[in-house]
Protein backbone atom coordinates (compact mmCIF):
# COMPACT_ATOMS: atom_id res chain seq x y z
CA UNK A 1 0.00 0.00 0.00
CA UNK A 2 1.66 3.40 -0.83
CA UNK A 3 1.85 5.98 1.82
CA UNK A 4 0.80 9.05 -0.65
CA UNK A 5 -2.26 8.67 -1.47
CA UNK A 6 -3.75 9.61 -5.02
CA UNK A 7 -4.64 13.20 -6.32
CA UNK A 8 -7.23 13.29 -8.34
CA UNK A 9 -6.45 14.83 -11.81
CA UNK A 10 -9.36 17.57 -11.30
CA UNK A 11 -6.80 18.88 -8.59
CA UNK A 12 -3.42 17.35 -10.01
CA UNK A 13 -4.47 19.18 -13.47
CA UNK A 14 -6.10 22.41 -11.87
CA UNK A 15 -4.54 25.34 -13.64
CA UNK A 16 -2.10 27.19 -11.42
CA UNK A 17 -1.35 29.83 -14.55
CA UNK A 18 -2.96 32.03 -16.50
CA UNK A 19 -1.41 29.72 -19.70
CA UNK A 20 -2.86 26.74 -17.95
CA UNK A 21 -6.86 28.28 -18.63
CA UNK A 22 -8.59 26.35 -21.22
CA UNK A 23 -11.36 28.41 -22.80
CA UNK A 24 -11.36 31.70 -21.75
CA UNK A 25 -8.71 33.67 -23.05
CA UNK A 26 -10.60 36.70 -23.33
CA UNK A 27 -11.20 36.75 -19.70
CA UNK A 28 -7.62 35.99 -19.03
CA UNK A 29 -6.23 38.46 -21.70
CA UNK A 30 -8.83 41.41 -20.16
CA UNK A 31 -7.35 40.61 -16.27
CA UNK A 32 -3.80 40.52 -17.91
CA UNK A 33 -4.02 44.06 -19.26
CA UNK A 34 -6.02 45.35 -16.44
CA UNK A 35 -2.70 44.31 -14.02
CA UNK A 36 -0.34 45.64 -16.88
CA UNK A 37 -1.97 48.85 -16.64
CA UNK A 38 -3.26 49.59 -13.23
CA UNK A 39 -6.88 49.95 -13.90
CA UNK A 40 -8.30 47.56 -11.31
CA UNK A 41 -11.86 47.56 -10.56
CA UNK A 42 -12.97 46.73 -7.08
CA UNK A 43 -15.46 44.02 -7.80
CA UNK A 44 -15.36 41.09 -10.35
CA UNK A 45 -18.33 38.72 -10.99
CA UNK A 46 -17.51 35.58 -12.81
CA UNK A 47 -20.72 34.27 -13.90
CA UNK A 48 -20.95 30.74 -16.12
CA UNK A 49 -21.67 27.16 -15.78
CA UNK A 50 -19.91 24.33 -13.60
CA UNK A 51 -16.40 23.37 -13.97
CA UNK A 52 -14.96 25.83 -16.75
CA UNK A 53 -12.60 27.85 -14.59
CA UNK A 54 -14.57 30.81 -12.29
CA UNK A 55 -12.57 30.00 -9.22
CA UNK A 56 -9.20 28.78 -10.52
CA UNK A 57 -9.36 32.04 -12.63
CA UNK A 58 -10.42 33.71 -9.33
CA UNK A 59 -7.07 32.28 -7.79
CA UNK A 60 -4.92 32.72 -10.20
CA UNK A 61 -5.46 36.46 -10.26
CA UNK A 62 -5.44 37.03 -6.59
CA UNK A 63 -1.73 35.29 -7.00
CA UNK A 64 -0.67 37.89 -9.88
CA UNK A 65 -1.70 40.56 -7.99
CA UNK A 66 0.24 39.95 -4.71
CA UNK A 67 3.25 38.10 -5.86
CA UNK A 68 6.62 39.34 -5.19
CA UNK A 69 8.25 38.50 -8.22
CA UNK A 70 5.85 38.21 -11.07
CA UNK A 71 7.10 37.60 -14.84
CA UNK A 72 6.06 37.48 -18.05
CA UNK A 73 5.70 33.78 -19.68
CA UNK A 74 5.50 33.57 -23.60
CA UNK A 75 2.68 31.35 -24.51
CA UNK A 76 2.67 31.74 -28.65
CA UNK A 77 5.16 31.61 -31.53
CA UNK A 78 3.78 35.05 -31.69
CA UNK A 79 5.32 36.02 -29.30
CA UNK A 80 1.77 36.86 -27.07
CA UNK A 81 2.65 36.52 -23.38
CA UNK A 82 0.62 36.29 -19.97
CA UNK A 83 1.63 37.22 -16.60
CA UNK A 84 2.93 34.53 -14.27
CA UNK A 85 3.57 33.87 -10.72
CA UNK A 86 6.64 33.08 -9.40
CA UNK A 87 5.23 30.33 -7.15
CA UNK A 88 7.99 30.51 -4.68
CA UNK A 89 7.08 33.30 -2.32
CA UNK A 90 5.13 33.56 0.58
CA UNK A 91 2.33 34.98 -0.60
CA UNK A 92 1.97 32.84 -3.86
CA UNK A 93 2.57 29.17 -1.50
CA UNK A 94 -0.49 30.80 0.88
CA UNK A 95 -2.59 31.30 -1.59
CA UNK A 96 -2.11 27.89 -3.07
CA UNK A 97 -2.08 26.39 0.15
CA UNK A 98 -5.46 28.37 0.89
CA UNK A 99 -3.84 29.80 4.09
CA UNK A 100 -3.46 33.48 2.96
CA UNK A 101 -4.52 35.80 5.30
CA UNK A 102 -5.34 38.29 3.11
CA UNK A 103 -6.54 36.07 0.47
CA UNK A 104 -9.94 34.92 1.66
CA UNK A 105 -12.39 32.65 0.13
CA UNK A 106 -15.68 32.29 1.30
CA UNK A 107 -18.32 29.63 0.51
CA UNK A 108 -21.75 32.28 -0.16
CA UNK A 109 -23.27 28.88 -0.02
CA UNK A 110 -22.65 28.02 3.69
CA UNK A 111 -22.00 31.78 4.59
CA UNK A 112 -25.24 33.37 3.44
CA UNK A 113 -25.99 35.51 6.29
CA UNK A 114 -26.23 38.71 7.37
CA UNK A 115 -23.59 37.83 10.62
CA UNK A 116 -21.18 36.40 7.62
CA UNK A 117 -21.20 39.42 5.66
CA UNK A 118 -21.23 42.12 8.21
CA UNK A 119 -18.03 40.19 9.35
CA UNK A 120 -16.29 40.84 6.13
CA UNK A 121 -17.22 44.55 5.90
CA UNK A 122 -15.54 44.98 9.54
CA UNK A 123 -12.53 43.35 8.51
CA UNK A 124 -12.07 44.87 5.03
CA UNK A 125 -11.46 47.84 6.50
CA UNK A 126 -7.90 46.74 7.81
CA UNK A 127 -4.67 47.04 5.88
CA UNK A 128 -3.47 43.79 4.56
CA UNK A 129 -0.95 41.83 6.65
CA UNK A 130 1.89 42.43 3.98
CA UNK A 131 1.36 43.26 0.25
CA UNK A 132 -1.20 46.36 -1.22
CA UNK A 133 -4.30 43.96 -1.68
CA UNK A 134 -7.03 42.26 -0.19
CA UNK A 135 -8.70 40.01 -1.64
CA UNK A 136 -11.91 38.50 -1.01
CA UNK A 137 -13.20 35.77 -3.17
CA UNK A 138 -17.20 34.60 -2.88
CA UNK A 139 -18.17 31.52 -4.71
CA UNK A 140 -21.89 31.23 -5.24
CA UNK A 141 -22.73 34.46 -4.16
CA UNK A 142 -26.46 33.80 -5.11
CA UNK A 143 -26.66 32.18 -2.17
CA UNK A 144 -26.27 34.82 -0.30
CA UNK A 145 -29.52 36.18 1.46
CA UNK A 146 -31.40 39.69 0.45
CA UNK A 147 -30.51 41.08 4.07
CA UNK A 148 -27.08 39.60 3.15
CA UNK A 149 -26.46 41.44 0.13
CA UNK A 150 -27.77 44.75 1.32
CA UNK A 151 -25.75 44.61 4.24
CA UNK A 152 -22.74 44.30 1.59
CA UNK A 153 -23.86 46.96 -0.89
CA UNK A 154 -22.28 49.81 1.21
CA UNK A 155 -19.11 48.48 1.12
CA UNK A 156 -19.47 48.25 -2.65
CA UNK A 157 -20.39 51.52 -3.38
CA UNK A 158 -17.46 53.30 -0.62
CA UNK A 159 -15.22 50.19 -1.05
CA UNK A 160 -11.39 50.66 0.67
CA UNK A 161 -8.83 51.05 -2.06
CA UNK A 162 -6.93 48.07 -0.79
CA UNK A 163 -9.65 45.60 -1.12
CA UNK A 164 -10.92 43.36 -4.60
CA UNK A 165 -13.77 41.64 -4.72
CA UNK A 166 -14.34 38.62 -6.85
CA UNK A 167 -17.65 37.43 -7.04
CA UNK A 168 -18.50 33.98 -8.32
CA UNK A 169 -22.03 32.29 -9.27
CA UNK A 170 -23.76 29.62 -11.71
CA UNK A 171 -26.62 32.16 -11.22
CA UNK A 172 -26.37 35.75 -11.99
CA UNK A 173 -30.03 36.54 -12.17
CA UNK A 174 -30.33 35.91 -8.82
CA UNK A 175 -28.29 39.02 -7.78
CA UNK A 176 -29.97 42.22 -7.00
CA UNK A 177 -29.53 44.57 -9.44
CA UNK A 178 -28.19 46.83 -7.29
CA UNK A 179 -25.08 44.50 -6.68
CA UNK A 180 -24.94 43.87 -10.55
CA UNK A 181 -24.27 47.55 -11.59
CA UNK A 182 -21.39 47.88 -9.16
CA UNK A 183 -19.23 44.83 -10.73
CA UNK A 184 -17.61 44.37 -13.90
CA UNK A 185 -18.95 41.01 -15.57
CA UNK A 186 -17.52 38.32 -17.18
CA UNK A 187 -19.12 35.60 -18.64
CA UNK A 188 -17.60 32.20 -18.88
CA UNK A 189 -17.57 30.18 -22.29
CA UNK A 190 -18.44 26.78 -22.07
CA UNK A 191 -15.54 25.45 -22.99
CA UNK A 192 -15.83 23.49 -26.86
CA UNK A 193 -15.07 20.05 -27.16
CA UNK A 194 -12.02 20.12 -29.24
CA UNK A 195 -10.73 22.04 -26.02
CA UNK A 196 -11.17 19.01 -23.72
CA UNK A 197 -9.96 16.72 -26.42
CA UNK A 198 -7.15 18.65 -26.68
CA UNK A 199 -6.26 19.17 -22.79
CA UNK A 200 -7.27 15.54 -22.16
CA UNK A 201 -4.71 14.27 -24.81
CA UNK A 202 -2.39 16.42 -23.25
CA UNK A 203 -3.10 14.92 -19.71
CA UNK A 204 -3.27 11.96 -21.08
CA UNK A 205 0.77 11.74 -22.53
CA UNK A 206 1.99 13.35 -19.30
CA UNK A 207 0.46 10.50 -17.12
CA UNK A 208 1.55 7.78 -19.79
CA UNK A 209 -2.02 6.42 -20.49
CA UNK A 210 -3.07 4.64 -23.91
CA UNK A 211 -6.35 5.43 -24.87
CA UNK A 212 -8.07 6.19 -28.43
CA UNK A 213 -8.78 9.46 -30.02
CA UNK A 214 -12.51 7.95 -30.12
CA UNK A 215 -13.14 7.29 -26.16
CA UNK A 216 -11.64 10.76 -25.47
CA UNK A 217 -14.41 12.31 -27.95
CA UNK A 218 -17.00 10.44 -25.96
CA UNK A 219 -15.75 11.25 -22.81
CA UNK A 220 -15.41 15.09 -24.08
CA UNK A 221 -19.20 15.07 -25.20
CA UNK A 222 -19.75 13.71 -21.94
CA UNK A 223 -18.47 16.74 -19.96
CA UNK A 224 -20.79 18.69 -21.85
CA UNK A 225 -18.76 21.88 -21.99
CA UNK A 226 -17.21 21.21 -18.59
CA UNK A 227 -13.59 20.67 -17.88
CA UNK A 228 -13.40 19.47 -14.82
CA UNK A 229 -16.70 17.26 -15.26
CA UNK A 230 -14.01 16.26 -18.56
CA UNK A 231 -11.15 15.18 -15.58
CA UNK A 232 -13.19 13.20 -13.54
CA UNK A 233 -14.74 11.14 -15.91
CA UNK A 234 -11.35 10.53 -17.33
CA UNK A 235 -10.29 9.77 -13.68
CA UNK A 236 -13.10 6.79 -13.30
CA UNK A 237 -12.66 5.64 -17.26
CA UNK A 238 -8.89 5.37 -16.14
CA UNK A 239 -9.64 2.88 -12.91
CA UNK A 240 -12.11 0.79 -14.82
CA UNK A 241 -9.82 0.28 -18.11
CA UNK A 242 -6.52 -1.00 -15.90
CA UNK A 243 -4.92 -0.70 -19.04
CA UNK A 244 -5.32 0.55 -22.33
CA UNK A 245 -8.79 2.74 -22.81
CA UNK A 246 -10.57 1.86 -25.60
CA UNK A 247 -14.49 2.89 -26.52
CA UNK A 248 -15.87 -0.07 -25.34
CA UNK A 249 -14.88 0.43 -22.30
CA UNK A 250 -15.71 3.92 -21.49
CA UNK A 251 -18.90 3.18 -23.08
CA UNK A 252 -19.51 0.57 -20.40
CA UNK A 253 -17.91 2.36 -17.56
CA UNK A 254 -20.03 5.45 -17.31
CA UNK A 255 -23.08 4.85 -19.41
CA UNK A 256 -22.57 7.05 -22.68
CA UNK A 257 -23.81 6.78 -25.65
CA UNK A 258 -21.94 7.32 -28.31
CA UNK A 259 -22.51 9.35 -30.91
CA UNK A 260 -22.80 6.19 -33.80
CA UNK A 261 -25.61 5.45 -31.90
CA UNK A 262 -27.83 8.57 -32.25
CA UNK A 263 -26.89 8.73 -36.00
CA UNK A 264 -28.34 5.73 -36.63
CA UNK A 265 -31.62 6.36 -34.60
CA UNK A 266 -31.82 9.79 -36.70
CA UNK A 267 -31.15 7.90 -40.16
CA UNK A 268 -33.78 5.43 -39.33
CA UNK A 269 -36.16 8.35 -38.51
CA UNK A 270 -35.29 10.86 -41.50
CA UNK A 271 -35.52 7.52 -44.08
CA UNK A 272 -39.08 6.52 -42.60
CA UNK A 273 -37.51 3.01 -41.17
CA UNK A 274 -39.06 3.51 -37.26
CA UNK A 275 -38.47 -0.29 -37.38
CA UNK A 276 -34.63 0.18 -37.74
CA UNK A 277 -34.57 3.19 -35.36
CA UNK A 278 -36.21 1.08 -32.45
CA UNK A 279 -33.84 -1.64 -32.96
CA UNK A 280 -31.28 0.45 -31.24
CA UNK A 281 -33.41 2.27 -29.23
CA UNK A 282 -33.39 -1.06 -27.42
CA UNK A 283 -30.08 -1.81 -27.44
CA UNK A 284 -29.25 1.03 -25.63
CA UNK A 285 -31.96 0.48 -23.26
CA UNK A 286 -30.66 -3.39 -22.77
CA UNK A 287 -27.22 -1.64 -22.17
CA UNK A 288 -28.56 0.64 -18.99
CA UNK A 289 -28.59 3.67 -20.95
CA UNK A 290 -30.62 6.45 -19.48
CA UNK A 291 -33.05 7.63 -22.07
CA UNK A 292 -32.95 10.83 -21.40
CA UNK A 293 -29.25 11.62 -21.89
CA UNK A 294 -29.94 9.55 -25.01
CA UNK A 295 -32.90 12.07 -26.14
CA UNK A 296 -30.95 14.96 -25.50
CA UNK A 297 -28.35 13.62 -27.84
CA UNK A 298 -31.01 13.51 -30.28
CA UNK A 299 -31.90 17.39 -29.82
CA UNK A 300 -28.10 18.29 -29.84
CA UNK A 301 -27.56 16.48 -32.84
CA UNK A 302 -31.13 17.74 -34.75
CA UNK A 303 -29.66 21.00 -34.02
CA UNK A 304 -26.28 20.61 -35.71
CA UNK A 305 -28.40 19.03 -38.92
CA UNK A 306 -30.41 22.60 -39.13
CA UNK A 307 -26.95 24.29 -39.16
CA UNK A 308 -26.11 22.41 -41.66
CA UNK A 309 -28.98 23.26 -43.65
CA UNK A 310 -28.52 27.01 -43.18
CA UNK A 311 -25.02 26.79 -43.88
CA UNK A 312 -23.93 28.11 -40.15
CA UNK A 313 -20.80 25.82 -39.51
CA UNK A 314 -18.15 25.94 -37.79
CA UNK A 315 -15.88 23.66 -36.00
CA UNK A 316 -16.43 25.47 -32.69
CA UNK A 317 -20.51 25.32 -33.41
CA UNK A 318 -20.51 21.58 -33.49
CA UNK A 319 -19.11 19.41 -31.01
CA UNK A 320 -18.59 15.86 -33.12
CA UNK A 321 -16.18 14.13 -34.58
CA UNK A 322 -15.47 14.99 -38.61
CA UNK A 323 -17.04 11.49 -39.38
CA UNK A 324 -20.20 12.41 -37.63
CA UNK A 325 -20.18 15.63 -39.38
CA UNK A 326 -20.52 13.93 -42.24
CA UNK A 327 -22.79 11.60 -42.05
CA UNK A 328 -25.17 14.67 -40.37
CA UNK A 329 -24.45 16.23 -43.43
CA UNK A 330 -25.66 13.10 -45.14
CA UNK A 331 -28.76 13.27 -43.34
CA UNK A 332 -29.53 16.82 -43.67
CA UNK A 333 -30.06 16.05 -47.44
CA UNK A 334 -33.26 13.90 -46.67
CA UNK A 335 -35.70 16.32 -44.71
CA UNK A 336 -36.44 19.32 -44.90
CA UNK A 337 -35.76 22.31 -42.64
CA UNK A 338 -39.16 22.32 -41.11
CA UNK A 339 -39.42 18.93 -40.75
CA UNK A 340 -36.09 19.11 -39.00
CA UNK A 341 -37.72 21.82 -36.51
CA UNK A 342 -40.35 19.82 -36.03
CA UNK A 343 -38.67 16.86 -34.68
CA UNK A 344 -36.21 19.17 -32.57
CA UNK A 345 -39.78 20.49 -30.69
CA UNK A 346 -41.20 16.92 -30.53
CA UNK A 347 -38.37 15.42 -28.78
CA UNK A 348 -37.68 18.50 -26.76
CA UNK A 349 -41.34 18.72 -25.28
CA UNK A 350 -41.39 14.56 -24.74
CA UNK A 351 -37.87 15.03 -23.05
CA UNK A 352 -40.35 15.97 -20.42
CA UNK A 353 -42.56 13.77 -20.44
CA UNK A 354 -39.65 10.58 -20.53
CA UNK A 355 -38.86 12.67 -16.68
CA UNK A 356 -42.09 11.72 -15.61
CA UNK A 357 -43.15 8.60 -17.11
CA UNK A 358 -42.94 4.90 -15.65
CA UNK A 359 -42.60 3.71 -19.43
CA UNK A 360 -39.72 5.84 -20.33
CA UNK A 361 -38.63 3.41 -23.54
CA UNK A 362 -42.06 3.48 -24.50
CA UNK A 363 -42.78 6.77 -24.70
CA UNK A 364 -39.48 7.21 -26.92
CA UNK A 365 -40.53 4.69 -29.23
CA UNK A 366 -44.19 5.92 -29.86
CA UNK A 367 -41.92 9.85 -30.22
CA UNK A 368 -39.74 8.02 -32.86
CA UNK A 369 -42.76 6.23 -34.91
CA UNK A 370 -44.42 9.46 -35.05
CA UNK A 371 -41.43 10.89 -36.43
CA UNK A 372 -40.70 8.57 -39.38
CA UNK A 373 -43.91 8.12 -40.20
CA UNK A 374 -45.13 11.61 -40.58
CA UNK A 375 -46.25 12.74 -44.19
CA UNK A 376 -44.62 15.86 -45.53
CA UNK A 377 -45.20 18.92 -44.17
CA UNK A 378 -46.12 22.06 -46.09
CA UNK A 379 -46.69 25.67 -44.82
CA UNK A 380 -49.81 26.75 -43.62
CA UNK A 381 -50.99 28.66 -45.87
CA UNK A 382 -50.09 26.42 -48.85
CA UNK A 383 -53.01 24.32 -49.83
CA UNK A 384 -53.41 20.73 -51.53
CA UNK A 385 -54.21 21.19 -55.45
CA UNK A 386 -58.12 19.99 -55.83
CA UNK A 387 -57.29 16.73 -56.68
CA UNK A 388 -54.98 15.87 -54.09
CA UNK A 389 -56.10 13.60 -51.40
CA UNK A 390 -53.70 13.82 -49.22
CA UNK A 391 -53.64 15.28 -45.64
CA UNK A 392 -50.78 16.18 -43.65
CA UNK A 393 -50.17 13.41 -40.78
CA UNK A 394 -50.70 14.81 -37.33
CA UNK A 395 -47.71 14.94 -35.57
CA UNK A 396 -46.53 14.13 -31.98
CA UNK A 397 -44.69 17.41 -31.08
CA UNK A 398 -46.47 20.34 -29.46
CA UNK A 399 -49.50 22.27 -30.96
CA UNK A 400 -48.98 24.83 -33.04
CA UNK A 401 -51.89 26.75 -33.58
CA UNK A 402 -53.12 27.99 -36.96
CA UNK A 403 -56.28 29.01 -36.27
CA UNK A 404 -58.19 29.91 -39.99
CA UNK A 405 -60.26 33.39 -40.21
CA UNK A 406 -63.90 31.86 -39.68
CA UNK A 407 -66.08 32.20 -42.33
CA UNK A 408 -70.02 32.19 -42.86
CA UNK A 409 -72.17 29.92 -41.89
CA UNK A 410 -73.74 27.19 -44.49
CA UNK A 411 -76.18 25.35 -42.05
CA UNK A 412 -77.86 25.68 -38.61
CA UNK A 413 -78.52 21.12 -38.29
CA UNK A 414 -81.21 20.45 -35.84
CA UNK A 415 -79.84 17.93 -33.33
CA UNK A 416 -82.90 15.81 -33.22
CA UNK A 417 -84.10 13.99 -36.23
CA UNK A 418 -87.10 15.85 -37.54
CA UNK A 419 -89.20 14.70 -40.25
CA UNK A 420 -88.55 15.64 -43.94
CA UNK A 421 -88.68 19.63 -43.55
CA UNK A 422 -89.38 22.15 -46.11
CA UNK A 423 -87.36 22.95 -48.92
CA UNK A 424 -85.94 26.64 -47.28
CA UNK A 425 -85.64 24.94 -43.81
CA UNK A 426 -82.59 23.78 -45.43
CA UNK A 427 -81.52 26.46 -47.56
CA UNK A 428 -78.24 28.60 -46.48
CA UNK A 429 -78.24 30.70 -44.03
CA UNK A 430 -75.86 34.02 -44.99
CA UNK A 431 -74.49 35.12 -41.90
CA UNK A 432 -72.79 38.87 -42.42
CA UNK A 433 -69.47 39.71 -40.96
CA UNK A 434 -67.88 42.85 -41.06
CA UNK A 435 -64.57 42.74 -43.16
CA UNK A 436 -61.01 42.77 -41.87
CA UNK A 437 -59.49 46.43 -42.26
CA UNK A 438 -56.77 46.69 -44.95
CA UNK A 439 -53.62 47.08 -43.63
CA UNK A 440 -52.32 50.46 -44.00
CA UNK A 441 -48.50 50.41 -41.79
CA UNK A 442 -46.12 47.94 -41.16
CA UNK A 443 -47.73 46.00 -37.90
CA UNK A 444 -46.69 42.79 -36.05
CA UNK A 445 -49.30 41.01 -37.56
CA UNK A 446 -47.76 41.81 -40.93
CA UNK A 447 -44.58 40.62 -39.59
CA UNK A 448 -46.00 37.08 -38.57
CA UNK A 449 -47.78 36.60 -41.80
CA UNK A 450 -44.86 37.58 -43.76
CA UNK A 451 -42.57 35.38 -41.79
CA UNK A 452 -45.51 32.00 -42.19
CA UNK A 453 -45.12 32.09 -45.66
CA UNK A 454 -41.69 30.65 -45.73
CA UNK A 455 -41.14 29.68 -41.77
CA UNK A 456 -44.22 28.36 -40.41
CA UNK A 457 -42.91 27.26 -37.26
CA UNK A 458 -40.91 30.55 -36.65
CA UNK A 459 -44.15 32.19 -37.10
CA UNK A 460 -46.01 30.09 -34.43
CA UNK A 461 -43.75 30.82 -31.95
CA UNK A 462 -43.92 33.92 -32.22
CA UNK A 463 -47.99 33.88 -32.13
CA UNK A 464 -47.29 33.45 -28.94
CA UNK A 465 -45.56 36.48 -28.19
CA UNK A 466 -46.82 40.52 -28.10
CA UNK A 467 -44.34 42.75 -30.25
CA UNK A 468 -43.78 46.62 -29.36
CA UNK A 469 -44.92 49.35 -32.05
CA UNK A 470 -42.20 49.07 -35.02
CA UNK A 471 -40.01 51.83 -36.07
CA UNK A 472 -40.73 53.87 -39.18
CA UNK A 473 -38.27 53.99 -42.24
CA UNK A 474 -37.32 57.64 -41.60
CA UNK A 475 -35.24 55.89 -37.92
CA UNK A 476 -34.51 52.39 -37.98
CA UNK A 477 -31.97 50.48 -36.46
CA UNK A 478 -34.71 51.15 -33.47
CA UNK A 479 -35.38 48.05 -30.59
CA UNK A 480 -38.21 45.60 -31.12
CA UNK A 481 -39.00 44.39 -27.67
CA UNK A 482 -40.55 40.66 -28.20
CA UNK A 483 -42.64 39.72 -25.11
CA UNK A 484 -43.27 36.25 -24.05
CA UNK A 485 -45.49 35.80 -20.43
CA UNK A 486 -44.18 33.00 -18.00
CA UNK A 487 -45.80 30.58 -18.92
CA UNK A 488 -44.68 30.84 -22.57
CA UNK A 489 -41.38 30.89 -21.21
CA UNK A 490 -40.27 27.71 -23.37
CA UNK A 491 -40.93 29.65 -26.75
CA UNK A 492 -39.02 32.69 -25.67
CA UNK A 493 -35.96 29.26 -25.42
CA UNK A 494 -36.70 28.35 -28.61
CA UNK A 495 -36.58 31.93 -29.69
CA UNK A 496 -33.23 32.83 -28.57
CA UNK A 497 -31.68 29.45 -30.60
CA UNK A 498 -28.92 30.60 -32.95
CA UNK A 499 -31.10 29.64 -36.43
CA UNK A 500 -34.60 31.42 -35.19
CA UNK A 501 -32.36 34.81 -34.51
CA UNK A 502 -30.54 34.68 -37.85
CA UNK A 503 -34.77 33.29 -39.70
CA UNK A 504 -35.94 36.26 -37.61
CA UNK A 505 -33.13 38.70 -38.19
CA UNK A 506 -33.53 38.01 -42.00
CA UNK A 507 -37.13 37.94 -42.71
CA UNK A 508 -37.93 41.41 -40.73
CA UNK A 509 -35.85 42.99 -43.09
CA UNK A 510 -37.32 42.05 -45.84
CA UNK A 511 -41.02 42.91 -44.17
CA UNK A 512 -39.79 46.22 -43.33
CA UNK A 513 -37.31 46.85 -45.66
CA UNK A 514 -34.73 48.21 -42.64
CA UNK A 515 -32.61 46.04 -39.88
CA UNK A 516 -34.07 46.27 -36.83
CA UNK A 517 -32.10 45.08 -33.22
CA UNK A 518 -34.13 42.77 -31.35
CA UNK A 519 -34.70 41.95 -28.22
CA UNK A 520 -36.85 39.17 -26.12
CA UNK A 521 -37.98 39.53 -22.38
CA UNK A 522 -40.23 36.98 -20.49
CA UNK A 523 -42.71 39.30 -18.81
CA UNK A 524 -46.59 39.92 -19.01
CA UNK A 525 -47.15 42.36 -21.62
CA UNK A 526 -50.71 42.48 -22.79
CA UNK A 527 -52.40 39.29 -24.93
CA UNK A 528 -50.85 37.56 -27.69
CA UNK A 529 -51.36 37.07 -30.95
CA UNK A 530 -52.55 33.39 -30.01
CA UNK A 531 -54.69 34.02 -27.79
CA UNK A 532 -56.60 36.98 -29.14
CA UNK A 533 -57.51 35.09 -32.25
CA UNK A 534 -58.60 32.08 -30.23
CA UNK A 535 -60.15 34.60 -28.18
CA UNK A 536 -61.76 36.22 -31.16
CA UNK A 537 -62.48 33.09 -32.75
CA UNK A 538 -64.87 32.08 -29.60
CA UNK A 539 -66.55 35.21 -29.57
CA UNK A 540 -67.43 35.83 -33.54
CA UNK A 541 -68.13 31.72 -33.02
CA UNK A 542 -70.92 32.82 -30.00
CA UNK A 543 -71.98 36.06 -32.16
CA UNK A 544 -72.74 33.55 -35.25
CA UNK A 545 -74.57 31.33 -33.21
CA UNK A 546 -76.94 34.05 -31.58
CA UNK A 547 -77.37 35.51 -35.07
CA UNK A 548 -78.24 31.88 -36.67
CA UNK A 549 -80.84 30.63 -33.44
CA UNK A 550 -82.72 33.83 -34.35
CA UNK A 551 -82.57 33.48 -38.46
CA UNK A 552 -86.28 33.52 -39.40
CA UNK A 553 -85.67 29.84 -40.95
CA UNK A 554 -84.89 28.71 -37.96
CA UNK A 555 -87.15 30.07 -35.91
CA UNK A 556 -89.89 28.61 -37.98
CA UNK A 557 -88.17 25.01 -38.36
CA UNK A 558 -87.75 25.57 -34.73
CA UNK A 559 -91.36 26.06 -33.80
CA UNK A 560 -92.42 23.20 -36.53
CA UNK A 561 -90.04 20.26 -34.98
CA UNK A 562 -88.73 21.08 -31.49
CA UNK A 563 -85.05 20.61 -30.89
CA UNK A 564 -82.25 22.81 -30.24
CA UNK A 565 -79.38 24.63 -32.63
CA UNK A 566 -76.86 22.16 -33.15
CA UNK A 567 -72.92 23.02 -33.69
CA UNK A 568 -71.96 25.75 -35.96
CA UNK A 569 -70.14 24.67 -38.68
CA UNK A 570 -67.42 27.13 -40.54
CA UNK A 571 -66.19 26.50 -44.22
CA UNK A 572 -62.44 26.98 -43.99
CA UNK A 573 -62.79 28.55 -47.57
CA UNK A 574 -64.38 32.13 -47.32
CA UNK A 575 -65.21 31.61 -50.78
CA UNK A 576 -66.80 28.64 -50.67
CA UNK A 577 -69.96 28.01 -51.80
CA UNK A 578 -72.54 28.04 -49.29
CA UNK A 579 -74.04 23.32 -49.62
CA UNK A 580 -78.07 23.24 -49.67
Amino acid sequence: MHSDSYVVLARKWRPAHFKDIVGQSHIVRTLNNAIRSNRLHHAYLFTGSRGIGKTSIARIFAKVLRCEATQEAIISPSGESLLQSCDQCSNCKEISNSSSVDVIEIDGASNNGVEAVREIRDHAKYMPSQGSRKIYIIDEVHMLTTAAFNALLKTLEEPPAHVIFIFATTEPHKIPATVLSRCQRFDYRRVTLSQIQDRLTEIAKAEKIEIDSAALTLISRAAEGSMRDALSLFDQVIAFSNGPISLTSVRESIGLIEGQTLIQILSGIFKRKAAEALTYVDQAHEQGHDLRVLTRGLIEFLYYILLIQIDSVNRASIEASDEEIAELRTLATLRSIEEVELFFQVFHYGLETLARSSQPRIALNVLIIKCATAETLFSADQKPSSGSTTTPAPTSGPKLPTLPAPTPVTQAPISQQPPTAPARATESIPITQSPQPSESKKTWEGLIDHIKKSRPLLASILEHSSGTLFPDSSTPNQNVTIFFSPENSYFKEQLQSRIYQEQLGTLSREYLGFPIRLQIECKNNGESLAARRERENLERREAIRNQASHHPIITEARSLFGGELGPIQLLEDTHAEPST
